[in-house]
């Protein structure tokens, strides 16, 4: 079982990609983290893929993306959508291929320095994720992120939100476990 993780942010400084190192310690299996900053794509428009057609760049993501049987994504929140470089990525991944999840499972996770938890974007993500065939298995939100952070590390102590964390974690565990059963 090869699972696939990756934050949709392009800031350096991601908290989000930060939620996913942080989350991905509890998993039971292995992980492969990406950057998707180190797939620099154009802003996607018919005619940019008319005249350029579909980048090796472009191609190395797809190709990676579809190598794998599961996907922990960490999605920012901007005015309360996918931020604009993360929505740049899906475009150009549904123009190769548009069910380009194929059925696999899916954990959202969402860090934000503010009170909503990303709630919006998480929301978003599960009614279209479906749309390009991914299974959305569970979310997790962790608000007002920087409230956890100590010694520039991710530190919860909030027994409530460890257990939710764990939930979600078993529950995307779960799904795989029934996934590799099925195969």
């Amino acid at each position: 079982m090869k699972i696939l993780a990756f934050s949709g942010s392009n800031s350096r400084t991601s908290i989000n990609q930060e939620l996913i190192k942080y989350s991905t310690q509890f998993l039971n299996v292995p992980v492969d983290i990406i950057d998707l900053r180190d797939y620099e794509l154009p802003m996607f428009s018919i005619e940019e893929e008319q005249q350029n057609g579909h980048s090796n760049v472009l191609m190395s993501l797809y190709n990676t993306v579809i190598g794998y049987d599961a996907y922990i994504i960490a999605i920012p929140e901007h005015n309360g959508n996918f931020p604009a470089f993360f929505k740049n990525v899906l475009d150009w991944l549904t123009r190769v291929e548009r069910s380009f999840f194929r059925g696999k499972p899916i954990l959202l996770l969402n860090a934000s320095p503010g009170p909503n938890g990303g709630k919006s974007v998480l929301s978003i993500a599960e009614k279209s994720f479906p749309f390009f065939d991914g299974k959305v298995i569970d979310t997790f939100s962790l608000p007002q992120f920087g409230s956890f952070i100590t010694d520039k590390k991710i530190n919860i102590e909030q027994t409530e939100i460890i257990i939710k964390i764990n939930d979600s974690i078993e529950k995307f565990e779960q799904s795989l476990k029934f996934e590799y059963a099925k195969a």
